[in-house]
This record gives C-alpha cells, structure tokens and sequence, in this order.
C-alpha cells in the first residue's frame, strides 16, 4: 500500500485564526501553541520538530508538557519562520517570507488615487487616513506629530480595527530613540530652556493625575485609555494649535506628552502592543519639544520595558541605557532608579545574572535618594511596590528565588497599603514562582490562589496575564495532584479567559 508524504508542517489558516491560538502566539506560550497544532492540525511533536532548526522531538515533547520554556529570541524567530506563524503574531519584525509591506521608515509625502480613479478602490484598504505606520515614524515636524497624536487618539476612541490589529515593530524603536538623545542633549549643550510650570497648564496636569491614579491604582483598562484619549485630542491638542509665548508653548508640549505617554502605557496594559508603541514614540517626539530631558528619558523607560517583556531584551537594555545617557547632567533620582531597574530586567532575561545583580545595586541605591515632593506627577508611580515588584522579577529570572520571594513580598504588602491591586498581583505570582522554583507545590498553590484573589475587580492586564500564562506553565508538570488541577482550572476560567475575577 502506497503511502502519502505529508510535507514539511505548517500551522494552517484555520488554527492561526482561532483565539486560543492567538493568545498562545500573543503571550509566547509555546507550550499551548504546540499543544493546539496536535489537537487542530494532527501535527506530531515530531513534525514540529523537524519544520524548525534546532529543535528537537524531545524538546517540544518538554515544552508542550510544561516542562521547558523557550526564552531566546533566535529560536523564537526559527519557529516563526519553520512553521509560517507572521511575525506580528509572536512580536517580531515581518517575516523575509511574508508579503511585503510599507517600512515606517520611508514614509513619503505622496497624494492618494483620486476617488474616481478605477484603481483606487482596489488598491487602496480602507484604514484611517493617517495609518498606525505614521505613528511609528519619530518626525522633524513637531506638526506633523500633533497631527499624528490627534489621529491616533481619535481612532482609538471610535475603536477602528485598524489600529487594534496594529503590531509591534521592533524595527521601528532604533531611529527615535537615538534621534530624540541627539536632539535633546544638543539642546541641553545649548541651553535652551527645560521646562516651566505655568498656572495656564496646571488644570491639565491635574487632570492627568487623576488619568494616572485610575491607572496605577484602579488598574487602568480598556475604558478608561479611551478617556485618556478623547481628552487629550478634545482639550490638550487644540491648545497647541494656538500661537502662545514661547514658555507656555513648551510646557503645553510637556502635558501633551505626559497624556500621550499615559495613553501609550495604558494600551500597552491592555495588550494593544501595535498602538502603545505609537503612542510612545509620539510621546517622545512631544517631550523633546518640550525641552524637558527627565520626560523623553522616561518615555524611553516605557520602549524600553515593552520591548523586553514582548521577548527583545536586547532591545530594551538599548533603550533603557539611551534614556539613563539623556539623563545627563540632571538630577533625576526616580527616572534613574526606574531606568535601571528595567536595564536588569533586561539584563536578567539575557540570564546575564552579574551584571543583574550589579545593575540592581544600582537601582536600589539610587531610588534611596528619591524624594516623592521633589518629582514630577508621572513619576509619583515609582514607588516602593513597583520597585520592589520590578526587582523580584529580575530575582526570579536569574533563578534566586528566595531574593524573588523577599522583594516580592514587599511589593505586595506596600501595594495593598496603597490598594494597588494590579501591582500586588504581579508581585504576588512571583512568590508563587518562587515556590514552584523551591519544589514547595503546596504553598505555590496557595500563592497562586491569593494572586488571583487580589487581581479579582481590576481591569485584566496584558503584564497579569502573561505573568499567570508562565505560572500555569511551571505548575503544568504537577497535574496529577487534584489541588494543582483545581488552580490550573481555576488560571484557565479566570485569568486566562480576559476577566481578573
């Protein structure tokens, strides 16, 4: 009997448009992505294999067991290209082999098709006029910035497809980022003026303060981005447009890009990667013309841990020690703690664990000279639980989990002083991590359970679910204890299933 050569294996259409599998590819579980190739596409673990060099039979048996992660970006870029999954779907660049599209980079001023013309509406998607590509693009026209922000603002309120649908770039962070550092420490040489505190901008920033603690404390969420935005496009933006003294015409720039930032920092937490990613780099181009140095660096800190916790370490150590060279000269304690604080979050994910360690020094020391009376609103959230919460992390990834655990649990009990349930939630699943490092099941479950419990009324974040994704992941192994197997249905109907409850 003849038999028939199934081909190399390629994840079809039909499984790259289920939801499960999105979330899997979206958070990078590589062990549920597997799993579902089996259940949907009959694809062996060893059909996987074979379509992704260096991988083998037995390592995807481990990972699709939970038994083994994958953290490198060069593999994860191999699988990518192995099994055909599109580049957006796992955070990565387009794909050599995916269909070619506009870079953000070489944007040009060309007129559109004319209505009438037969071409125009086959050749043209209808998206809004200025496409999130736009919003990738770091321009020398701070005009065409605030026209880019008011777009993407208004897009974001009507909810447009587009721009929900819109990815990560990592190409797209190199030009900014080293644009905005030349531009502004040239001004600083110059001395142009940084920043002033004018009473015609104060009920802005009032304002965003409010945006802020609906954020930090309240857990921020889809709705309350959209409210970010409205007033930012309603009431900031058109101020803009008007001719004022050259100091208020710069600290208009400042709040515009403190609320662009917040709006960008927001989507990020909804996991809405492409239009945060926009948002920031717009923030950026604001800041500097602003000529407030402390908030361009800060901004980079917001690129910098989005690119490390979408898998580009590399990426965000970048980042991270751009913003802390534009610090230079200033006296900038919180923006400094926080920008090494996400230099060893990169660094840790690296498995660099020296320099980790080193860098954490660093950013304990330097937070130690914080005085909250003394920092601008937007670094208000730089904070004993974010610290503690961002240097437990680190702990946990270079593999020191009783440091994880102490760090952690400082975060939680700082967080619940404050009734910061986002934050004490994500600190939370670190101790639980740190037991399943510790082989201590029974109290890594009551951990989780207390994790779940504290995110229970705050608006799902994309950081909590990715951060119960690797728990369920390290918990997976111990199916076979009935209270694991309760926590893991209990990860799966809540966490993993959009509601925090």
């Amino acid at each position: 009997m003849s038999t028939v050569s199934l081909g190399p294996y390629t994840v079809s259409e039909r499984l790259l448009a289920r939801d499960d599998m999105r979330t899997a590819l979206t958070a990078r579980d590589f062990g549920t992505a597997f799993r579902l190739m089996k259940k949907y596409d009959a694809a062996s673990q060893d059909r996987i294999a074979s379509a992704v060099e260096g991988l083998d039979q037995s390592r995807v048996s481990k990972i699709a067991n939970g038994r083994d992660r994958i953290g490198t970006l060069d593999l994860i870029e191999r699988i990518a290209d192995g099994l055909r999954i599109p580049g957006r779907m796992l955070g990565l660049i387009p794909r050599q082999w995916e269909p070619s599209v506009p870079t953000p980079h070489t944007h040009t001023e060309t007129a559109p098709p004319a209505v009438d013309s037969p071409s125009a509406t086959a050749q043209q998607p209808v998206t809004d006029p200025e496409s999130t590509a736009q919003g990738l693009v770091y321009e020398p026209s701070v005009r065409r910035t605030l026209s880019t922000v008011a777009e993407l603002g208004r897009a974001d309120v009507r909810r447009r497809d587009v721009l929900l649908r819109s990815s990560f770039v990592l190409g797209a962070l190199a030009g900014p980022s080293r644009d905005w550092l030349l531009t502004s420490l040239d001004a600083a040489d110059s001395g142009r003026t940084a920043r002033a505190d004018m009473a015609a901008v104060e009920s802005i920033r009032s304002m965003f303060g409010v945006f802020q603690e609906m954020d930090v404390i309240q857990g921020g969420g889809d709705i309350a981005r959209r409210a970010v935005a409205q007033y930012l496009t309603e009431h900031v933006l058109p101020l803009l447009q008007q001719s004022h003294p050259e100091p208020v015409r710069q600290a208009l720039f400042e709040v515009a890009a403190e609320q662009t930032y917040l709006a960008g920092w927001m989507a990020f937490d909804c996991g809405q990667h492409g239009i945060a990613q926009c948002y920031l780099i717009q923030s950026l181009r604001l800041a500097d013309a602003s000529g407030n140095r402390m908030l361009g660096s800060h901004v980079l800190a917001g690129l910098s841990d989005q690119a490390t916790q979408l898998g580009h370490p590399e990426e965000g150590l970048r980042l991270a020690r751009t913003g802390r060279h534009g610090l230079r000269g200033l006296r900038a304690p919180a923006a400094l703690a926080d920008l090494y604080v996400l230099e060893a979050r990169a660094l840790s994910v690296m498995g660099r664990s020296t320099d980790t360690a080193a860098t954490i020094a660093q950013a304990e020391k330097t937070f130690d000279l914080v005085n909250t009376a003394n920092e601008p609103e937007w670094a208000k959230f730089i904070d004993e639980p974010y610290i503690s919460g961002e240097i437990a992390n680190s702990l946990r990834d270079i593999g020191d989990p009783a440091e994880a655990h102490r760090y952690a649990g400082q975060s939680v009990e700082a967080a619940r002083r404050q009734n910061r349930g986002r934050r004490g939630s994500l600190s939370q699943t670190v101790i639980a991590v740190s037991f399943t490092q510790q082989n201590d099941l029974e109290s890594a479950i009551v951990a989780s359970h207390k994790a779940i419990d504290i995110a229970a009324g705050v608006p799902t974040s994309a950081r909590y679910v990715t951060a119960m994704t690797d728990l369920r992941q390290r918990l997976a192994p111990y199916q076979h204890d009935a209270n694991t197997r309760e926590l893991l249905a209990r990860i799966d109907r809540t966490a993993l299933a959009g509601t925090a409850a």
